[in-house]
């Protein structure tokens, strides 16, 4: 289920136990909507998700966010006697997740929050999931709470494999989205690389591909510009977001072509085709990546359907 309430969201790291205690307003009418409009979906394991603003952002070190924020919380309820197993399942999936999406993947870490003495760990757990930056500190991402309810006549479920009616367990996901997405950007350009790129995940860059004419033969030419109106015809219908401007790039100078690579790695594009007259002769071309900086020879044929298995994979 999901909605988009504003509100404070207090529910972050450890501060998820009073929060929860005292049944904030927003996840009882969260709650008790799934329960009447989604009966088929009230059923332990499962789900609550909302957006929320919180007027005051979580200090960050690196940055300066200003409030109001957004931010993306997911509610996992889950079976009492198997929520430690969800919890760390969780932890360990959401990292990886935040790995696949990193240009660095070694700077993501899982860091247990300190919680107060008097709280079983069976019952209470904190974690944030934190990408670090070298010398200038280190950002969290997103954080992890679990917090184990009992005796609570309002707030049961049944077991979705055993009909028996449950307390469910609540594990809650918070991710400021402000800080995870200036988070990505600064990953995307903390590469070591010798020169400009902006390596941000294919899937998050605003650009997927570009196209880039080499002309040498001048009686050529207009067929080879045909060939390009063709391909960037048949990518933007495919969905495949273009370069900016026409997304077609011509030139008659390799060193002049050499350029545009590089620009197209600051905007983070992470694929180029490049046609020549050799691909009006035998239908080949090259399909250059940012991220390796080589370029492999594909068929025309295989366009557009090559890149959207590299994307969708």
């Amino acid at each position: 289920m999901e909605g988009n309430t504003p509100s404070c969201c207090n529910s972050i790291g450890h501060d998820f136990v009073p929060w929860l205690l005292t049944w904030a307003q927003q996840f009882r009418n969260n709650f008790q909507k799934l329960v009447k409009d989604h009966p088929r979906k009230a059923k332990c394991p499962t789900l609550l998700k909302h957006q929320s603003t919180c007027p005051a952002p979580t200090s960050n070190s690196l940055f300066g966010v200003k409030g109001p924020t957004l931010h993306l919380t997911t509610d996992f309820l889950v079976e009492p006697h198997r929520a430690l197993e969800h919890f760390y399942n969780m932890q360990r999936e959401s990292k990886i997740w935040w790995m696949r999406l990193s240009s660095n993947p070694s700077r993501y870490r899982i860091v247990p929050c300190d919680l107060a003495e008097d709280l079983n760990p069976k019952d209470y757990q904190a974690i944030d999931i934190r990408t670090s930056y070298g010398d200038a500190g280190e950002v969290t991402v997103e954080q992890l709470s679990l917090v184990r309810v009992v005796d609570d006549k309002d707030f049961r479920l049944p077991d979705a494999r055993t009909g028996e009616t449950v307390q469910p367990t609540v594990i809650r996901s918070v991710i400021e989205l402000e800080t995870a997405t200036c988070a990505l950007l600064l990953d995307g350009c903390d590469h070591g690389r010798d020169s400009q790129s902006l390596l941000l995940h294919r899937v998050l860059a605003p650009y997927q591909c570009g196209i880039a004419c080499v002309e040498s033969d001048s009686e050529l030419s207009a067929d080879l510009a045909d060939l390009g109106l063709h391909l960037k015809h048949v990518l933007n219908h495919a969905g495949l977001r273009l370069s900016e401007g026409s997304g077609l790039f011509s030139t008659k100078d390799a060193s002049h072509l050499a350029e545009h690579l590089l620009e197209t790695d600051m905007l983070g594009i992470p694929y180029t085709l490049v046609i020549n007259e050799q691909t009006l002769r035998n239908g080949l071309m090259q399909l250059r990546s940012r991220d390796t900086r080589l370029a492999e020879t594909i068929h025309i044929s295989d366009v557009p359907d090559y890149l959207l298995n590299i994307f969708k994979n």
